[in-house]
């Protein structure tokens, strides 16, 4: 238990210096890696086979077949 205290706790320290010695990259080149800098993508209407919830139905209708199958 003491190990695992005393890397938790060389972990945060070693995370802090390197922190606050690196200086801070150029938001041009966080482009694409940060969310807030990244731009929003657009959804268009698409058809049914290309929406998630479609899928998610068949998946979660397989699942309650299987069940009862080997039930």
């Amino acid at each position: 238990m003491f190990q695992s205290l005393w890397s938790c706790t060389t972990c945060v320290i070693v995370t802090v210096l390197v922190t606050m010695v690196t200086k801070p990259r150029a938001e041009s080149e966080l482009v694409g890696l940060v969310y807030s800098l990244t731009e929003k993508a657009h959804e268009e209407k698409v058809g049914l086979l290309h929406r998630p919830i479609f899928w998610g139905g068949v998946a979660m209708a397989a699942l309650v077949v299987l069940q009862i199958i080997f039930w």
